[in-house]
């Protein structure tokens, strides 16, 4: 269950020491604060919406919304509001996502120069990924590599999603036929898609 709602955090507060409370008629006593609103989810701040706040006097304890401000009361905490900047922490869960999708960009970058690197100089044992035809997968296992070509055994099974591929990899799986493509074969098959992840043990 997502917990989400929106809480407010104090960020300034001021003292008036010029207007005058309406309850009371005491100068000086009138505070302004700005309090910053944010949306949470599972209680980390996420998106800012906005400030609020009030003025209270110190004397009659009397507390105002800004609708019920005279002009002057007005002013004084307009001011306040524009001085308020919004806490960088009430951007967290902004912040948190951002990171959070740097990380898998970079992961997905790393995954695809050791793909890369494994297609250029494949090894014995490698398995490939691919599509064995539209929305079915399955895998090919190398058994032997010489400079211009790469033998392989293909996999009798497949599945019709990506995930939980593995557990087809099992040597009981594959065909004790045994395959031949070129080098640029195999390259090509990883540019264009086909084969979309390598495993190296």
């Amino acid at each position: 269950m997502v917990i989400y709602g929106w809480r407010s955090s104090h960020i300034k507060t001021t003292e008036n020491k010029q207007v005058i409370c309406p309850h009371c008629n005491n100068q000086g006593g009138l505070s302004n604060s700005v309090y910053g609103r944010y949306v949470h989810i599972f209680w980390i701040p996420t998106i800012p919406i906005g400030k609020t706040g009030g003025a209270v006097c110190s004397h009659c304890q009397k507390a105002y919304k800004p609708k019920e401000m005279s002009e002057d009361m007005k002013r004084a905490y307009k001011n306040t509001k524009q001085e308020s900047k919004t806490p960088l922490w009430h951007f967290s869960g902004i912040a948190i996502v951002g990171l959070i999708i740097l990380f898998f960009s970079i992961s997905d970058k790393i995954d695809a120069q050791e793909d890369l690197t494994a297609i250029d100089s494949p090894i014995s044992g490698d398995v490939y990924k691919y599509e064995s035809d539209a929305n079915r997968y399955s895998t090919l296992k190398v058994v032997e590599v010489d400079e211009d070509s790469v033998y392989f055994r293909y996999n009798n099974y497949d599945y019709t999603q990506k995930v939980g591929i593995e557990e087809i990899d099992v040597d009981t799986c594959y065909t004790q036929d045994i395959y031949m493509m070129s080098r640029d074969e195999l390259k090509n098959m990883y540019e264009n898609g086909t084969i979309y992840d390598v495993s190296r043990k």
